[in-house]
């Protein structure tokens, strides 16, 4: 909200109005009734973070039919007709969590991907994540196989869930990194400190408060992170630039992939 408020700030003189919808990665239904919301204001244009996959497709067709322009962030859907996308390459993102991992731990260990979400074929920026993740090894010159396990679970906040997480952890010794697709890493953060779990390399996603407590604690290893600030500015910015100014706009905008870990984390910006 910090980049949408700065944007605000620099073309409010020309009349703009600004309204913000929210919804819950875990629900839908959030999603759902914030689009019809943002169709019933009838916008000039729309910044949309296409999370879920299904209804944001029914949105954007909503949005194709009445004309009005929309810009991506956060995630990106192919040939969308979208003025343009801002934010990370999550294929790539996931290509260099998997080469962090590769090489932070041993030849012989073994991967675990974790999916902390429902419906993972709905979420479309996790499933670039994975895709790049596993490209990773299936193209890289490696002298060995690399065994990687993938796990979905539906509500880490579960304690039948997590205790899956942490049976899983018993059974296959042999794990020695994890990646975490999301934001809500440090629920894995919770389940390895509770249960006095050690020795295990962990990345995840975004500079939220809750898993900066555990970067710092050395639980969390690396953070990859997407400058949502920036992303929401330029995405303002680039609305206005074609409704009001009349610019061409390039069709895709990446932001930086960034790499936090604790030694580096008190000088990111």
């Amino acid at each position: 909200m910090v980049g949408v408020r700065k944007a605000f700030q620099e073309i409010q003189q020309y009349g703009i109005n600004i309204d913000t919808h929210l919804f819950k990665q875990s629900d839908t239904g959030t999603f759902q009734n914030e689009a019809d919301l943002v169709l019933e204001s009838k916008p000039d244009g729309v910044v949309l973070a296409p999370f879920f996959s299904r209804e944001s497709k029914k949105f954007i067709a909503e949005l194709k039919s009445r004309k009005i322009p929309y810009v991506f962030i956060d995630s990106n859907i192919k040939d969308s007709e979208q003025l343009s996308y801002i934010g990370q390459d999550s294929f790539q993102s996931g290509r260099l969590s998997a080469k962090l991992l590769d090489y932070s731990i041993p030849e012989e260990a073994s991967i675990l991907v974790l999916h902390f979400a429902r419906e993972l074929d709905n979420m479309n920026h996790l499933s670039q994540r994975e895709n790049g993740f596993y490209e990773y090894f299936s193209v890289g010159n490696h002298r060995y196989k690399r065994n990687v396990i993938t796990k979905e679970i539906p509500d880490p906040t579960n304690f039948a869930h997590q205790e899956m997480v942490v049976s899983l952890l018993r059974a296959n010794p042999s794990i020695q990194g994890i990646f975490v697709t999301n934001s809500q890493v440090y629920y894995l953060a919770q389940i390895l400190e509770k249960n006095q779990i050690s020795g295990i390399r962990v990345i995840g996603h975004d500079l939220i408060n809750e898993n900066i407590d555990f970067l710092r604690k050395g639980i969390i290893d690396f953070l990859i992170c997407q400058r949502p600030e920036e992303q929401g500015y330029r995405a303002i910015l680039t609305l206005f630039d074609h409704l009001v100014l009349k610019k061409e706009i390039s069709a895709e905008n990446y932001t930086s992939i960034d790499i936090i870990t604790k030694e580096n984390l008190d000088y990111y910006k």
